[in-house]
């Protein structure tokens, strides 16, 4: 009997823990830093996988703003930032660092934050330390190494959270190309892709229904509220370049609700908040009247407050001040036009990886090599490789950033992570060339060796030979 019970309690055990596992949800996202816009003064991000509904990030590195194009340079006594927003109640399990360093410094730590209170914390360390890499991986070789780092913390109880990359004390730097966050949504929580939504314009012959989510848009400006409407009590205008790829959480989005009055509807924006008014040019949050009544048409839609001596809701440019939407019971501005939110940008697949070279002899003293294969289409969403080595006594890879470590041949395999595409290289580690690129008889012409694409290339007396000694 109690060998029956053991049993029968060990099977509950086990599935209790199928069950509590299929209870936890893994999600993912990387966030590739592009380029800064000095238009629009901030960093232009590209990113693939799945967040928080409603969610947004954006990313700051003063450093980086300032000095042309290394935007994604963190130096001694500097930081950058990734802040979130809209996450609370996800648990972040990993945090991956896309990042090279300088030839032989530059140290990083990294730290999150919860609002103010700090939930992990790694103080700044060589790059080359066990810490992080291992080793140096100079930005010359213009590849990346990804860097994992293990979290056990609690979920984001806040709005704004945000991951902190740091610069070290010392001279040097670390240049940020990446960050991949691994991490737990909260219960019940809707996962959506950080791509944009396409909007469909409407019509005098379109219909509404409870649940539509609708943009108001006029003259390339949509309806936000970045002023606080309790003070301006009108919707300030935002530029959107294209109604069919929106991408910024700042544009309010309304969702329809029906009321039992025919005709009438409630627009709840993605914040929870209810558009009323309470008088001409008086919109509110949570308050006043808070039923509209939408009627489409060519020219715009006529959405009226249903105490009618509020009046309508209407683009309007004053010379004097910034383009705004607001209730006006004249007749002279323009309305906005409605737009439903249709279906989201679908992430570009990648369709071909391709090595320079499918075959590259080295020698053993180069010590690395930079492999950079090309993806197409150049707009690939997910830009991210899987790499390994099927003979890492010989040679190992990070990145595209292959360790040589022994006399041999290895295979190096490259695969994108949203598996539209692979490729191969057969590596050759060959016996050292012996030539060195430190001084040599001022008489003669430098013996050298440089990274030419993937491969090394030694010039000698002003000639160019391969590791392998043939001319080329």
């Amino acid at each position: 009997m109690n060998i029956i019970n053991n049993i029968a309690g060990k099977a509950i055990a086990v599935v209790t823990f199928l069950v509590s596992s299929l209870c936890v949800h893994a999600a993912e996202v990387t966030y590739r830093i592009v380029e800064f816009n000095k238009t629009t003064d901030d960093f232009t991000i590209a990113a693939s996988g799945m967040v928080p509904k409603d969610s947004w990030v954006y990313f700051e590195n003063k450093f980086g703003a300032t000095t042309g194009n290394r935007y994604n340079q963190i130096p001694r006594n500097n930081e950058a930032a990734l802040h979130l927003e809209g996450w609370q109640g996800c648990r972040i399990k990993s945090i991956t660092l896309s990042m090279c360093s300088n030839n032989k410094a530059g140290q990083a730590g990294l730290s999150v934050y919860d609002d103010k209170e700090q939930l992990y914390n790694l103080h700044p360390d060589d790059f080359a330390s066990d810490t992080w890499f291992g080793q140096w991986v100079s930005k010359d070789f213009g590849v990346y190494v990804d860097i994992t780092k293990q979290l056990d913390i609690r979920a984001i109880q806040t709005e704004e959270a945000r991951i902190v990359v740091k610069g070290g004390t010392s001279e040097g730097s670390v240049y940020l190309n990446a960050i991949t966050i691994d991490y737990e949504e909260a219960q019940d929580m809707v996962l959506e892709s950080p791509l944009g939504w396409i909007y469909e314009k409407l019509t005098q012959k379109s219909t509404l229904f409870e649940g539509d989510e609708i943009m108001l848009f006029r003259n390339g400006c949509a309806a936000t509220d970045l002023g606080g409407m309790e003070e301006s009590h009108y919707l300030d205008a935002v530029s959107v370049a294209s109604t069919q790829d929106v991408d910024r959480h700042d544009v309010l989005c309304f969702t329809l609700g029906k009321c039992e009055e025919p005709n009438l509807w409630t627009m709840t924006n993605q914040f929870g908040e209810v558009l009323g008014a309470t008088g001409k040019q008086a919109l509110v949050w949570n308050e006043g009247s808070t039923k509209w009544e939408i009627s489409l048409g060519y020219e715009g839609a006529a959405i009226t407050n249903a105490n009618k001596n509020y009046g309508t809701i209407r683009y309007n440019t004053p010379a004097e001040s910034y383009a705004r939407f607001n209730v006006y019971t004249s007749t002279s501005m323009p309305l906005p036009f409605v737009y439903r939110k249709s279906k989201q940008i679908e992430p570009e697949m990648s369709r071909s990886l391709t090595f320079d070279d499918t075959e590259l002899t080295v020698g053993l003293d180069a010590g690395h090599i930079a492999l950079r294969p090309t993806i197409m289409p150049k707009t690939t969403t997910d830009k991210r490789i899987r790499w390994s080595s099927d003979n890492e006594k010989v040679a190992t890879v990070n990145g595209g950033y292959v360790t040589l470590v022994g006399l041999g041949t290895t295979t190096i395999s490259a695969a994108t992570v949203d598996g539209g595409a692979d490729a191969k290289l057969k590596l050759t580690v060959a016996e050292p060339t012996g030539i060195s690129a430190t001084g040599v008889d001022a008489k003669k012409r430098p013996s050298y060796k440089i990274l030419d694409g993937n491969r090394i290339v030694i010039y000698v007396n002003g000639k160019k030979y391969g590791v392998n000694g043939i001319n080329l």
